[in-house]
């Protein structure tokens, strides 16, 4: 597996505190949601928080699926996303996996991948899981996101600009898009001749978004 991202998944460790708890809760009916009581529940806490920070980091504070900003966005606007949903039998296992876990904006995982595993091409196989190959969505961990998709997005005072290129021939790209729903967060840039965007007197900024906007239209 090529990791397009870092810090690498492979510099990541658990202490063996941190293994031996995971080993425990895997061993529960719903490994991620068990809640030990104590010094134990402290340290699973502290696990989750460790799991979110590195993926915040690799994914440079960004939803993993739409790119949305997540910096500062706390519990309320982050989730730590499972791939593989870990609601599924078949991948209860992997719920404190690496490779299977991210970080994404609640719009992405609860109003649209939610439970879902039909991105996945041979879900049977766990053989064939950790594989770009396996996916038909862009996979947060085995491809680089902007290798599928650009994200345009500048704002500057009232003026907002937000669009998705999909790079040409990308299946992944066109999958995700739609899949997410990415369409639906554009900010299109064919505001700008219906008005949306003129102002009295543009402040420099604003004609580069205009420039910007133009020419993703073009």
């Amino acid at each position: 597996m090529t990791d397009p991202y870092n810090p690498k998944l492979s510099d990541f460790h658990f202490t063996e505190e941190e293994q031996n708890l995971i080993r425990m809760a895997l061993e529960s009916e719903k490994p991620w949601d068990w809640k030990p009581k104590g010094a134990l529940g402290q340290t699973m806490k502290s696990v989750k928080r460790k799991i979110r920070d590195f993926h915040m980091e690799r994914q440079g504070s960004r939803c993993c699926y739409c790119r949305r900003d997540l910096y500062g966005g706390g519990h309320f606007m982050i989730d730590r996303e499972h791939i593989l949903p870990k609601s599924l039998e078949s991948y209860r296992a992997l719920a404190f996996s690496m490779w299977n876990l991210s970080v994404s904006c609640k719009r992405c995982n609860m109003e649209y991948k939610k439970d879902d595993d039909s991105f996945a091409v041979d879900q049977g196989n766990p053989g064939h899981f950790e594989a770009s190959s396996n996916y038909l969505l862009i996979h947060p961990n085995f491809d680089l996101y902007k290798e599928h998709i650009s994200k345009i997005s500048i704002e500057t005072d009232d003026v907002i600009v937000v669009k998705f290129v999909k790079k040409v021939g990308s299946a992944k790209a066109r999958y995700t898009y739609n899949y997410f729903n990415l369409s639906g967060l554009e900010r299109q840039a064919a505001d700008v001749a219906q008005g949306a965007m003129v102002v009295e007197e543009p402040s420099e900024a604003g004609l580069e978004v205009r420039r910007i906007a133009e020419r993703l239209d073009q």
